[in-house]
């Protein structure tokens, strides 16, 4: 169905998404309750025990370097734990002691960008990483400053081994340190111990609905809050620029005669990307298109990450009022699935997938593999394609996935405390409950490029470079952000990789 238009606003995009013209109700976002946290469940009359897994299992031996000495992971007194009884033998090698660090006490350097060709690294030390070493160094740094994960992962392999005294006891501890407005720590250890009583809950009793931050905000707050975290945070302003970029380069490689261009939307931008591209489509030489199409492809399941927002937010009547204002003819129109698209040969079809499919089961049948021979089939002028770059995919194991899990979201935490700088922010709070949907949710967000290349090569798809204007506006807009961001270019110029602190966080590619 298409999207009615309205009267074209102002020139500027504030005024024309109209998004700060009225006054803002700022109603308090949905949280977690630090006093639920500490709500125990009922183990005796929840679980049955197969005490002989517990010594079987193999993640009983990294379990066994966590039991000594807990109170170095907690700022409680000995007496608010459970004596533990019937735990495996402890080896003789001393655990592991946490040094959790003082957030107040790091300091950020704000020092110039550093291009090294392929590289761009944003740091003090003013050169590149000498070897792969040195990159391992800093990433298992990282790792030390994570102890929340350091709780959370030993907990998610004890209830994999039913170890049901164990799992006690890192609830217990868990409890005394999650906070929902502490730092990144606090913050995940609330957000997974939440998440961890949730799995054991819905094993054996039906599970309330989980309320989702996003659907529940204003409109004028989700509105104000995407505008925040572009501003703060790259996550997604990077991969929406270096696919505005690469529909620039595919348009610049068509005939002249076709002065159409049709985008197929498969992502997360709620409008954030489109005003951007229009304004650049009149900045060409030969002026904007005769007319721009964007289908968007719908999400109706709010399990995704940032998929869905308020019932009441359409963004689509303020776009096309700022494209008029720029006399661009657009036409924005709703689709539940990608195959009823309806195409014309007049005009450039370009399809943009950032962040949706990894929704799709990559089992058998794999759906993922599946839905890119599909849109080879809708013949593409170019597809963007931009995920999450993680490492591995899904094996089956909760203890596992939910690993990889805590990885996603702790790069997120620990981006959005440097970006905003409000403790109490409401529009952290409910970015950040938006991304916690992915521990909740069944997808695998962090499958690899490697995985995700393979897919699209066997689909019939070949990897494009990336212009230099493209890879130059990423560099630039990169600048304007915290310097513990990174872009890597890799494999001729063919992926676009977004990095935290030298961590992967998701990458950009172009295909034809």
């Amino acid at each position: 169905m298409s999207l009615e238009e309205t009267e074209p606003p102002s020139q500027t995009l504030d005024n024309v998404l109209g998004w700060f013209d009225d006054s803002i109700s700022l109603t308090p976002l949905p949280g977690f309750n630090d006093s639920d946290l500490l709500n125990e469940f009922d183990w005796s009359q929840m679980w049955e025990w197969d005490h002989q897994t517990q010594t079987q299992d193999q993640g009983c031996d990294f379990l066994q370097s966590y039991s000594q000495d807990l109170n170095a992971y907690m700022g409680c007194e000995a007496s608010n734990l459970e004596v533990v009884t019937g735990a495996p033998v402890i080896d003789s090698d001393p655990p592991p002691v946490l040094q959790i660090p003082n957030d107040q006490s790091k300091k950020r350097n704000r020092d110039g960008l550093i291009d090294d060709s392929h590289v761009v690294k944003r740091s003090a030390r003013g050169k590149k990483r000498a070897d792969k070493s040195s990159e391992v160094s800093r990433k298992d740094s990282n790792k030390e400053e994570r102890w929340a994960e350091q709780l959370l992962n030993p907990c998610a392999l004890a209830i994999t081994a039913r170890n049901s005294s164990r799992v006690q006891h890192y609830l217990c501890v868990l409890s005394e340190l999650a906070s929902s407005s502490g730092d990144a720590n606090h913050r995940l250890a609330a957000f997974g111990l939440c998440a961890l009583k949730n799995h054991i809950s819905t094993s054996f009793v039906p599970s309330s609905t989980v309320t989702f931050a996003s659907a529940e905000a204003e409109v004028k707050m989700f509105q104000k809050t995407l505008l925040k975290f572009y501003e703060v945070n790259p996550w997604f302003a990077l991969p929406n620029n270096m696919a505005n970029s690469a529909i620039l380069q595919i348009l610049a490689q068509e005939p002249r005669d076709k002065k159409d261009i049709h985008i197929l939307d498969i992502g997360v931008s709620h409008g954030m990307q489109w005003p951007t591209l229009l304004e650049a489509l009149c900045c060409r030489p030969e002026g904007p298109p005769l007319q721009v199409r964007i289908t968007i492809v719908s999400d109706l399941t709010a399990d995704i990450p940032f998929s869905v927002g308020p019932p009441a937010y359409n963004y689509a009547s303020q776009i096309i009022g700022f494209a008029r204002s720029l006399n661009i003819n657009l036409q924005i129109s709703v689709i539940d699935q990608f195959q009823l698209i309806d195409t014309s040969p007049n005009e450039t079809f370009i399809i943009c997938a950032q962040f949706r499919l990894y929704q799709l089961k990559h089992t058998i049948p794999d759906e993922r593999s599946e839905a890119l021979k599909a849109l080879r089939s809708l013949n593409p002028k170019g597809v963007v394609l931009c995920e999450n770059n993680g490492e591995g995919s899904s094996s089956g194991d909760f203890a596992a996935d939910f690993s990889r899990k805590l990885d996603y979201l702790w790069k997120f935490l620990d981006s959005t405390s440097y970006g905003f700088k409000e403790e109490n922010s409401e529009e952290r709070k409910l970015m950040e409950g938006e991304a916690t949907k992915v521990l909740m949710s069944s997808g695998d967000t962090n499958e690899g490029k490697e995985i995700w290349y393979e897919r699209m090569r066997k689909a019939g798809f070949s990897a494009e470079a990336f212009g230099e204007d493209a890879i130059d506006g990423a560099k630039s807009l990169l600048r304007k952000y915290d310097n513990n961001w990174e872009i890597k270019m890799e494999d001729g110029d063919t992926f676009a990789g977004l990095l935290w602190k030298g961590e992967a966080v998701s990458f950009c590619s172009l295909w034809k």
